[in-house]
């Protein structure tokens, strides 16, 4: 192609700035060196550990993402889960042991800390931000592992190091150990808040899913990691081979409840759409609305709150309606169809439905009326 046209021009400018860009990768023992520092349970890995359980704890307690966010940022779990898997691609088990003996101790630090600080605030109530980390699906196992693939490889480039900060706020490590250690702090019951809802009694659903959740985290990054530092030739398949397959094995066994709680996941969510179609006044989505669409347009749906677990749904509806109009008779029906369609559209197994609702009266004044004489 002729250099002197245009497009020979730009393709010959492009290519030699293109070359700026190639950044070459950090040399292994420079990498090694950081690796082993990163694996030690340090006093300023401690410090700052306990420091974001401390803030988690404190903005899941309040309901604040803005908080939460924080607390990912300060939380130095990060490190000891990259040194585990750059340990398990060079076949280095001095440095895997040290690392995971890191991850574990960290592990027990934050839970030990936010179900202390639960105990003496006395926190007998969860709330979204505590419940949207209690059930893990494969989209939070996808996110660890781009994750893990943005920070392992920024990792081995100096120009790149500035992502780290993103990648933790991407994948949560601290805030579902310490969702964990709220959940442990509390009895066997308690009640979730959710705007003018609650909901009783799913406090097993939030230690053992918040803790799943960062167990998918945990393996997720490792063997994404794992991936990028063989991929980069920080490492030999040959010589690691046994370390890959292991935790492989450990993906795929964690693969079998995240693809169950995905499927509960999606029919939550078409479940959930039918009732925000009903609280935007859609009430035809129903054949008892449609035999009584009068009693439909006095009554309006305030909360529903929908869990889905093994195919088996519990839902908690909250009507508003006049006193008398909404009878235990036609909450009956409602329950019954409400059963009915989920079975038949949705395959669930069984369904429990709660409703609650909240009597009201209308008073009109009139212009004609009579004002009392101000003489």
């Amino acid at each position: 192609m002729d250099s002197s046209s245009p497009f020979g021009s730009f393709l010959n400018n492009l290519s030699g700035e293109w070359q700026i860009n190639l950044e070459s990768r950090i040399p292994r023992k420079e990498l090694y060196q950081a690796r082993i520092a990163s694996s030690k349970p340090s006093l300023g890995f401690f410090v700052l550990l306990l420091c974001a359980a401390v803030i988690a704890t404190l903005g899941l307690i309040a309901n604040s993402t803005a908080v939460v966010i924080g607390a990912m940022i300060v939380a130095p779990l990060m490190d000891p889960i990259l040194s585990l898997a750059f340990a398990l691609s060079i076949s280095n088990n001095k440095l895997a042991k040290r690392s995971l003996l890191t991850v574990v101790i960290g592990v027990l630090a934050v839970v030990a800390t936010s179900a202390l600080l639960a105990s003496l605030l006395d926190v007998s109530e969860v709330n979204r931000e505590m419940t949207s980390r209690t059930a893990p699906n494969l989209i939070d196992l996808g996110v660890a592992v781009a994750a893990a693939v943005a920070g392992s490889f920024s990792m081995t480039r100096e120009r790149l190091s500035n992502s780290l900060a993103g990648v933790a706020i991407a994948v949560a490590l601290v805030p579902p150990l310490c969702v964990c250690g709220i959940g442990l702090s509390m009895g066997n019951e308690v009640v979730a808040v959710f705007g003018r809802g609650t909901v009783a009694g799913i406090t097993n659903q939030i230690s053992e899913g918040s803790f799943l959740l960062f167990l998918a985290n945990l393996i997720g990054i490792t063997v994404a990691s794992l991936f990028v530092f063989l991929v980069q030739r920080y490492g030999s398949v040959l010589q690691c081979w046994r370390n890959l397959v292991l935790w492989l094995g450990l993906l795929g066994l964690l693969c079998i409840p995240l693809s169950s709680a995905l499927h509960d996941f999606s029919i939550k969510q078409d479940i959930e759409s039918k009732f925000d179609a009903f609280k935007a006044g859609q009430v035809r989505q129903l054949k008892l609305t449609r035999e009584n669409p009068y009693l439909w347009q006095r009554v309006r749906l305030l909360f529903s709150n929908v869990r889905v677990n093994n195919n088996k749904a519990t839902v908690d509806l909250v009507f508003s309606a006049p006193k008398g109009v909404l009878t235990e008779d036609i909450a009956n029906n409602l329950s019954a169809d409400f059963v009915k369609r989920g079975k038949e559209e949705f395959g669930l197994g069984d369904i429990k439905i709660t409703i609650s609702v909240i009597p009201n009266q209308i008073n009109k004044f009139s212009d004609a009326m009579t004002l009392p004489s101000s003489r």
